[in-house]
């Protein structure tokens, strides 16, 4: 299982009309795809401009003869060329392996607080491990979904932790629980793999 996502910037002066433009070719994918797409909006947390689009998907192979097939697709295209404009840089692509999930992972939640980082090479192993430790204490405490994932494409060596919300209010009494419970510095200070300078945080709300 994976977890694929297009990491989009806007231009902030043209940003509604590149949401406008990106839901309309999101709606015809949705409509002409045997995946599922859905798009992201930060929920009042970080870059002015950041957009995403994310699908579970099973297995790539298939996933990627069907990006293949909208790519060569011309209505597709023409909905694409409308986005270009408002962008202020290349979107990137991400592809995560999901390597543990701590809870049921159910539906595609409403609200999502993602953190991401890249380990050295050789520290990998010992990253997804603090990981999956962080994501089990984290379910333990305030028990919400949190999902582990692995990335060597788009993001090599990464290792992210996704945990899934109905609400921007459930994530806020869930970070709050985490505070409470105090040891999640200590955990940190004790067991935290990765390097600093590439850590990227956001909450994201689902707008589709």
């Amino acid at each position: 299982m994976y977890l694929w996502n297009r990491q989009f910037m806007f231009s902030p002066e043209r940003f509604f009309e590149g949401i406008e433009a990106l839901s309309a070719a999101i709606a015809y994918a949705n409509t002409n795809s045997d995946y599922d797409f859905d798009i992201w909006m930060p929920a009042g947390v970080g870059t002015l401009g950041a957009a995403g689009v994310s699908s579970r998907v099973a297995e790539f192979a298939p996933f990627a003869d069907d990006m293949a097939a909208r790519a060569a697709d011309p209505e597709f295209q023409a909905l694409g060329r409308a986005i270009g404009p408002c962008l202020a840089q290349n979107p990137e692509d991400v592809l995560n392996r999901i390597v543990h999930v701590a809870g049921e992972r159910g539906d595609v939640p409403a609200v999502s607080a993602l953190i991401g980082w890249q380990a050295h090479p050789a520290d990998l192993k010992k990253s997804i491990g603090f990981a999956v430790e962080m994501a089990e204490h984290q379910h333990g405490v305030h028990g919400q979904t949190v999902v582990v994932g692995s990335s060597m494409w788009g993001t090599p060596n990464g290792v992210m932790m996704v945990a899934n919300y109905d609400s921007v209010a459930e994530f806020e009494e869930a970070s709050n629980a985490i505070q409470a419970e105090g040891s999640f510095l200590d955990r940190m200070e004790a067991g935290a793999i990765g390097r600093a300078e590439t850590i990227q945080s956001w909450v994201m709300r689902r707008v589709t």
